[in-house]
């Protein structure tokens, strides 16, 4: 038996350890500007210089690292796109903890998760049910599996199941295929939600108004629907948003049931939000998609998204990202993928009102015929606050995934939206959500299932 991380040094050398190598940091000092800059100190904002060339900002990097653990990658490649394609450059762990400045959180984060994950590639381990060490599984044929630390702690011979996780029932054997547990052996299926779109709706919707509805791929492994999601949850200079996890699980979950992979990025700059819209706006997934989701859910202020550095730059601008990001990075011009294909935006944070924030008056949207087939929907309307509670999540994140799951079987996303509205205006009068730089010329219909 033996921990995931006491043999990280054993790995080869191809494979973890080579995860951040050749990594550079560009820093450059600036300035707080905030009309009183004497006896403050200067702050920075890092980049990354990759092997390939690409310079991506540190917390982009550092989250893009953390979706790639979530999806049980150990090695990893540039997440630049441009209209080549995928870099593709490799990259590695070896010297990351000297170049990018991690927090002692996100030091063990990595540590942990690497060597687990890794662990889980190389050997056959699991957690025990008993201590939660992993413990690796020498005889494959055996479920039967003996834990010497709970060996130890318990004062009696332990072992678990390997197939249900729980402590070994009945006499323990050298080829058992089960144990007396009465779950053994039956999985567990997990009930869906998301209602699914019966073929007959479909088709009855598609004779009757083809001309009116977005043209939707079916379900097939040719069909490559992206989704992205920015989920700033630790700031350096705001309250954390407790209960931002629940939003992430629920919005990840209706998403991939209605087929879309979700690339989920973690606290992110200014500038890492704007990176990862850029890369994702060049993925050459689109061209085999029918559509995508954008959803950023952070803190916010009148004049955009808040990062989660508490850095300005020599503008005197704050880390604030720009909605105007969105719509330029995915306009006609800069992702011809997505080209006649809806747009569909979440944002979910403040614009303004109790966050300590300058109440001031949203400039109007341009209007670009380049900028066509988007739908956003945010939290609330300008210079006023969201509302999120730390146990269950926000009523807009949770209010959207109900309904979705009840009714996008039946409706367009317009549809689904006013919904949304009908109910904040029921249930929650504090706050109304707001549909925005809605450029859709057909309805989307999602056809879930199909």
């Amino acid at each position: 038996m033996a921990e995931a991380n006491e043999t990280w040094d054993e790995y080869p050398e191809d494979s973890v350890t080579n995860l951040f190598k050749n990594i550079t940091i560009h820093k450059t000092e600036l300035q707080r500007s905030d009309g009183n800059s004497e006896g403050r100190g200067k702050s920075r904002r890092e980049f990354v210089k990759l092997p390939c060339g690409h310079r991506r900002p540190a917390h982009y990097i550092i989250a893009w690292f953390k979706y790639c653990l979530k999806q049980r990658q150990t090695e990893f490649s540039c997440p630049a796109f441009d209209e080549r394609g995928i870099c593709g450059a490799r990259l590695s762990f070896e010297g990351v903890c000297g170049l990018i400045p991690l927090t002692n959180k996100q030091t063990q984060f990595f540590q942990e998760n690497l060597s687990l994950v890794t662990a889980g590639h190389l050997c056959n381990y699991k957690a025990c049910p008993g201590c939660l060490t992993y413990v690796e599984r020498r005889d494959q044929t055996n479920l039967c599996v003996h834990c010497t630390i709970c060996t130890a702690t318990k004062k009696h011979t332990y072992y678990f199941c390997w197939s249900c996780r729980s402590e070994w029932k009945g006499p323990p054997t050298h080829n058992a295929l089960r144990c007396s547990n009465n779950s053994c052996g039956q999985e567990v299926i997990r009930e869906d939600p998301l209602v699914p779109c019966t073929p007959e709706f479909k088709e009855k919707k598609l004779r009757k108004k083809r001309d009116d509805i977005y043209p939707v791929k079916d379900k097939s492994s040719d069909r490559k629907r992206l989704a992205l999601l920015i989920n700033n949850v630790e700031f350096e200079y705001l309250d954390n948003r407790d209960g931002a996890e629940k939003d992430e699980m629920s919005m990840e979950r209706l998403l991939k049931a209605l087929g879309y992979t979700v690339l989920t990025l973690r606290d992110l700059t200014a500038q890492g939000m704007s990176a990862a819209m850029r890369d994702f706006s060049q993925r050459e997934e689109h061209s085999r998609s029918d559509s995508c989701f954008v959803v950023l859910m952070s803190h916010g202020s009148a004049s955009g998204i808040c990062g989660v550095s508490s850095i300005v730059n020599s503008d005197g601008e704050e880390d604030i990202f720009s909605t105007d990001d969105i719509y330029n990075c995915l306009n006609t011009t800069n992702c011809p993928g997505l080209r006649d294909k809806p747009k569909i935006i979440l944002i979910q944070s403040c614009r303004g009102g109790n966050d300590g924030c300058v109440d001031v008056q949203d400039s109007m949207p341009k209007t670009e015929h380049r900028e066509k087939d988007f739908c956003c929907l945010r939290s609330c309307t300008p210079n006023t606050i969201s509302i999120r509670n730390p146990q269950r999540g926000s009523d807009f994140i949770q209010d959207i995934v109900e309904i979705f799951n009840k009714h996008a079987h039946e409706d367009h996303i317009e549809e689904l939206f006013r919904k949304v509205l009908k109910k904040f205006k029921e249930h929650h009068p504090r706050q109304m959500p707001s549909k925005e730089r809605t450029t859709l010329n057909k309805h989307f219909y999602l056809f879930p299932g199909l």
